[in-house]
């Protein structure tokens, strides 16, 4: 990989349910050739932005619409009512807060987000529901869109 590419980000909790989102929308990825990593925690995310990679991540999120909904984001909206899960280690509103502190305004800019709206999870359990997996292809749309605006 080199410095400027776009890494696809999928983060999740696998044994979280409809957390797991982000993971299979990166598997998905994976598999048309896609760079893309798969997660538990967005700290990766720091180690990407230091070398110069444009990032999407893609993760579940909780409000801001209907379950199955597919959000495109800005690291501010995530503070203002639309809540990314953290069933996970570093949260990615952490994370950003960290790159920006740590890298400067310029590298969370090169940070895109796709968020998939679940209902917050109650049980371990593996697996998607109906409304979340009808999610993974739009959510991969807009995130194969968000890699070519990068390159634009």
């Amino acid at each position: 990989m080199s410095a400027g590419s776009t890494v696809i980000v999928g983060v999740g909790q696998p044994l979280a349910g409809d957390d797991s989102v982000g993971i299979a929308v990166a598997r998905k990825l994976r598999d048309e050739g896609f760079y893309t990593r798969e997660v538990t925690d967005a700290s990766v995310v720091l180690d990407l932005l230091a070398g110069g990679s444009r990032v999407v991540i893609v993760d579940a999120v909780v409000g801001g619409g209907a379950p199955g909904d597919v959000l495109r984001l800005h690291a501010d909206a995530l503070a203002e009512g639309v809540r990314s899960l953290s069933s996970h280690g570093l949260g990615v509103v952490d994370a950003l807060s960290l790159a920006r502190a740590l890298y400067g305004e310029e590298a969370a800019r090169r940070v895109a987000l796709v968020g998939v709206v679940i209902e917050r999870p109650g049980v371990i359990t593996e697996g998607l529901s109906r409304a979340v997996e009808g999610a993974i292809e739009p959510a991969a749309k807009l995130a194969r869109a968000l890699v070519e605006e990068s390159h634009a």
